[in-house]
């Protein structure tokens, strides 16, 4: 299969358009391991390479909620409000986070390790772009999944926040946004973050500090991944995600490598 043109999902990362390559991704799939980690905001921790086991990530492409840079969501009991981005591009759906109970099963049972889903053939990702993705009875128009939108600037904030650590000072709760159902907000108070996303808190974990610091905004807490999930010595993620090799890149700056 001829490798579709790159196209840029914004400034400085054009190079995430390969994943708009299936045959690509296809290969992407087979060859690496799959692990169960997520995206990028999770506390499953695991590796699955048998050949049927679900695909850890599918990528879908179009209108999504983004809650990457989202830094004083509201704490609700086990869940958090959050003020989300409302984005158009290339992204990652973590398939173990799906909360629509049916369409979870789908796109299990239709991507695997042996069988992986190309761009936009998941079930999960017709449900986010025809807004059948259904939670607790009630079908919502927008969904939070992961995309790399200001990537460049949020690695210049990552933090290891390490609550067991003498002296931590930080949040002892952070939020989980995968693939958590979201609604309108007709009055947001940040134009740029018009979508309230529902997403799930975790308590005493170790986890990543996407603002410089462990501490949320304004009171709130933020929303994050756990401190597993980054490999700080390195500035990459310690599992195969798809298209962050472009992305390191990308962030690099203009010059020449040492032999």
């Amino acid at each position: 299969m001829k490798a579709s043109a790159w196209i840029g999902i914004f400034g400085c990362l054009m190079a995430l358009a390969f994943l708009n390559n299936p045959g690509f991704a296809n290969a992407q799939a087979r060859n690496a391991p799959q692990p169960a980690a997520q995206v990028g905001e999770t506390t499953v921790k695991g590796v699955h390479n048998l050949p049927n086991a679900p695909q850890a990530f599918v990528v879908c492409t179009g209108w999504h909620a983004l809650c990457t840079a989202s830094p004083d969501c509201t704490r609700n009991g086990d869940k958090a409000d959050c003020d989300c981005m409302r984005v158009n591009e290339t992204h990652i759906v973590a398939t173990t986070e799906i909360q629509d109970t049916a369409v979870k099963r789908l796109t299990e049972i239709k991507c695997t390790n042996i069988h992986p889903c190309d761009v936009d053939q998941a079930p999960v990702c017709k449900a986010i772009k025809s807004g059948q993705y259904e939670v607790d009875s009630v079908r919502y128009e927008w969904v939070s999944t992961y995309s790399y939108r200001g990537w460049c600037g949020l690695l210049k904030g990552i933090t290891a926040c390490d609550l067991h650590a003498p002296g931590y000072s930080g949040d002892l709760y952070w939020a989980v946004c995968d693939v958590a159902p979201c609604t309108e907000n007709p009055n947001p108070t940040d134009p740029d973050r018009p979508l309230s996303c529902q997403c799930r808190v975790v308590e005493d974990t170790p986890f990543v500090g996407m603002n410089g610091s462990c501490t949320g905004n304004n009171g709130g807490i933020m929303s994050s991944m756990p401190r597993w999930a980054w490999d700080f010595q390195n500035n990459t993620y310690p599992f195969p995600m798809p298209g962050y090799e472009y992305v390191q890149g990308a962030c690099a700056p203009v010059e020449s490598d040492p032999l």
